[in-house]
């Protein structure tokens, strides 16, 4: 895969916000930042010894990006797409896998340009579908190593039911992804609620992948936003799932949060501390307690597998929540998996954390 370094970062252009609190972003524009703070995030280098020595146990990883033609069409419209975009294949991304035992990846989409939110439905309608159906072909033709994630927007909520329709019954996906903010809105925004009463009708996966929201981009000069604000958002959409009742309503969704759960773990207890005066409807939303409603959501790691994040997460959700991400092709699975291995902890937990956890979420990749 494509490696970047400082200089990278040195050379980004700013992410300018808009909406609400700002002015005058071009789409062009948006997609322009989004791939130069995609291109910034380099790969980290550690050893890989440790993956290449457990290698002969299986690994199944649910945060693995694809490129197909319709993405990388949207992109390049754009006259922005990063390296590894441009570079994907599907042989390139078995090799990958083959070389770290990954015998199984579910599919999904990097961070969306935010511009798609802005879309005319239709245009945006067009090309969710595009990506959906090749994403649904090359599992198609790859049973046996491959899941699919359909993307939705989430935002136009009549387009969105309608995909989510074509992606269970046409297309057989596995899941639905969204971004964690629809733009200027978070999941848990009572305008969605149809949304996931339909998600939960079908006992559905739901897959959140981090995104930078309108309201704030590059607030740190020369720090991309995927740094800062992709876990801060993260965090966003739980506290927004949990205080607008949504994670009670719908208790057949099983929802997974990407890298380790951005920041939840470390400030879920101040949350719950918060809540028991500030929330009046706090028994309404949370029957069980905040840190129940915090502990039955899945968590992958992504890129947050070292152990000074695991060790909060540990600590945190159970291991029987927990499931492998790579982010690849932005991290490699490697190092994802010799910092999983580098925690401590028991063989057990371990194969729960690499495989057996996704085989029971999702069956039909089971060995």
């Amino acid at each position: 895969m494509s490696r970047f370094f400082a200089s990278d970062v040195a050379s980004m252009p700013s992410i300018q916000c808009v909406g609400p609190c700002c002015e005058g972003l071009s789409r062009r524009g948006f997609l322009k930042s989004f791939a130069a703070a995609g291109a910034a995030l380099a790969a980290p280098t550690i050893s890989s010894a440790p993956a290449r020595a457990q290698g002969k146990r299986r690994v199944i990883d649910v945060h693995h990006h694809y490129y197909p033609d319709a993405y990388k069409a949207y992109a390049a419209s754009e006259q922005r797409l990063a390296p590894f975009g441009k570079s994907w294949t599907p042989s390139v991304m078995f090799d990958e896998m083959g070389k770290n035992n990954v015998e199984q990846s579910v599919l999904s989409l990097q961070t969306m340009p935010l511009n798609i939110y802005s879309m005319k439905p239709e245009e945006a309608r067009t090309i969710m579908r595009r990506i959906n159906e090749q994403g649904a072909q090359l599992v198609r033709d790859n049973k046996a190593k491959l899941g699919l994630f359909a993307y939705v927007t989430g935002n136009d909520v009549e387009g969105t039911l309608k995909e989510i329709e074509y992606a269970f019954d046409t297309l057989n996906a596995d899941g639905i992804e969204m971004m964690t903010s629809f733009g200027d809105k978070w999941p848990g925004d009572p305008a969605f609620d149809a949304v996931f009463a339909e998600l939960d009708r079908r006992n559905a996966i739901v897959y959140f992948h981090p995104i930078s929201p309108i309201c704030c981009g590059n607030i740190v000069p020369g720090v991309p936003e995927s740094w800062i604000e992709y876990p801060q958002d993260s965090t966003r959409t739980v506290l927004s799932l949990l205080i607008n009742g949504t994670l009670a309503r719908y208790r057949n969704i099983k929802w997974i949060i990407s890298q380790s759960g951005g920041m939840l773990p470390f400030i879920a207890n101040r949350v719950e501390w918060f809540t028991r005066t500030a929330l009046k409807n706090i028994k309404e939303v949370a029957p069980n307690g905040v840190m129940a409603e915090f502990q039955r959501l899945y968590y992958e790691t992504a890129n947050a597998s070292l152990p000074p994040t695991m060790a909060s997460l540990l600590k945190f959700a159970p291991v029987s929540q927990i499931m492998f991400g790579s982010d690849y092709p932005y991290v490699t699975s490697a190092y994802n998996l010799d910092g999983l291995r580098s925690n401590g902890l028991s063989d057990a937990d371990l194969k729960a954390i690499e495989y057996l956890n996704a085989e029971k979420m999702f069956p039909r990749l089971k060995a």
